[in-house]
């Protein structure tokens, strides 16, 4: 049999033991701050770099069409543009879409609307969409949501807007319909140009 400690043997191992515990629970909690620092730092970093924002020329980027060709958005400079990025899985984008169908009617040729269908699993899901929509407007593919990403998009659906000048003038997440959306191109675009207008007279 081991040799029995004395009762005072006993409490200065158990506060060796306390005291390693301490060191060792503390040393953990540095490291976790330290880890968790490098890891905000990193996130910082990627949300800040490439994201192109309010008042920034829109970045030069091409698509694909759903008809297969490639379009940029160098095409339609000179017009302002709507660009919204949807998917056939996001329900408001779903109960948005046929107000957006309603104010590119309206507006016609003086406003392009664009559709990016983004980091959908399903083509024939998507397409079913559009027919059941009757959005005529241009639609394009962002299969990884790469262009999505450059206009720091953080829900779905968002829209871009972005004005004649080529220059990024609104950017908002969450569905938008129709009273709100003419409001917001006549406001960003059409008052702009009337106020601008009345300066250069």
């Amino acid at each position: 049999m081991g040799q029995q400690l004395s009762r005072k043997e006993r409490e200065a191992a158990a506060r060796r033991s306390k005291k390693v515990k301490s060191g060792l629970i503390g040393g953990a909690l540095v490291a976790l701050v330290i880890v968790m620092g490098v890891v905000a730092g990193q996130a910082d970093t990627s949300g800040a770099g490439g994201v192109t924002g309010r008042g920034e020329d829109a970045p030069s980027l091409s698509f694909v069409t759903f008809e297969g060709t490639t379009s940029a958005l160098e095409d339609f400079e000179g017009t302002p543009v709507v660009l919204n990025f949807w998917a056939s899985w996001c329900p408001a984008c779903v109960a948005e879409m046929p107000d957006f169908e309603t104010v590119n009617q309206a507006f016609g040729d003086d406003v392009t609307f664009i559709g990016l269908d983004t980091q959908d699993n399903s083509r024939d899901a998507a397409n079913a969409l559009i027919d059941s929509t009757g959005v005529s407007y241009q639609l394009g593919l962002d299969p990884d949501g790469s262009i999505y990403r450059q206009f720091g998009g953080i829900g779905m659906p968002t829209t871009v807007f972005i004005n004649a000048a080529g220059e990024v003038v609104d950017v908002q997440s969450g569905a938008i319909f129709a009273d709100d959306l003419r409001a917001k191109i006549n406001d960003l675009f059409f008052n702009a140009q009337a106020a601008e207008a009345l300066e250069s007279r």
